[in-house]
């Protein structure tokens, strides 16, 4: 009789014993499936990062002339390292009201040169470089609220056909062919003459870079 009573008695702990190991294994499942949420969550986030980022275009050597008046350009060496061709279409900067990308056409009759907006934008070939420089292509920058310092910087950001591009760009004094900025260029040339390095020249904005040369702040 003692062991009839006695079995019973072992019989629940061993019950609760079950149930315990029961819970146990459902909160494990749930934790793993909770992880694995977790992880796909995160595998999701890095595709839609690397889906929307920037065009593979590298920028080297950026910088952009000071300026007193109400215009001035940027430059630069841009390499494009991915596989497909890659169109600049246009640009942008909080300094400038207006960002054109511009060419420099000298008149084989005069000598002279004359800068207007290129039509359709710069495209660059897989593995190729478009170079940036005083008397050729160039970023115009105009409707400038603030004047720019040598010796800080500004960014200026590409829109391309693959995505944006944003560079940082060293600002430098240039006054003209001579400078170090341009090295191998000719001393003294008509192009060089007529080539005005603040582009005062362009689009009769003459007067009104005269005028801002005295009035406008320098950029903070």
């Amino acid at each position: 009789m003692s062991s009839q009573k006695f079995l019973p008695a072992l019989t629940l702990p061993a019950i609760a014993l079950l149930v315990l190991t029961g819970c146990g294994s459902t909160d494990t499942s749930a934790n793993s499936s909770s992880t694995a949420s977790s992880g796909a969550a995160t595998s999701a986030s890095a595709s839609s990062s690397s889906s929307e980022a920037s065009a593979p275009l590298t920028v080297d050597e950026a910088w952009i002339k000071a300026n007193s008046g109400d215009m001035t350009a940027a430059f630069a060496t841009i390499t494009n390292t991915g596989d497909t061709p890659i169109t600049i279409e246009g640009a942008s900067n909080s300094t400038a009201g207006m960002v054109e990308l511009h060419t420099t056409v000298i008149d084989p009759a005069t000598g002279t040169s004359t800068m207007k907006a290129v039509e359709g934008g710069f495209t660059l070939e897989p593995g190729t470089t478009l170079e940036l420089a005083p008397g050729g292509d160039h970023i115009m920058l105009m409707d400038m609220n603030c004047a720019l310092a040598a010796g800080t910087s500004d960014i200026i950001t590409l829109q391309t056909s693959a995505g944006e591009v944003s560079f940082e760009a060293a600002v430098r004094d240039y006054a003209g062919a001579q400078e170090e900025y341009a090295p191998g260029d000719a001393a003294s040339t008509a192009a060089d003459t007529s080539q005005s390095s603040d582009h005062s020249m362009h689009s009769g904005h003459a007067s009104s870079s005269e005028s801002a040369a005295a009035t406008l702040p320098q950029c903070n």
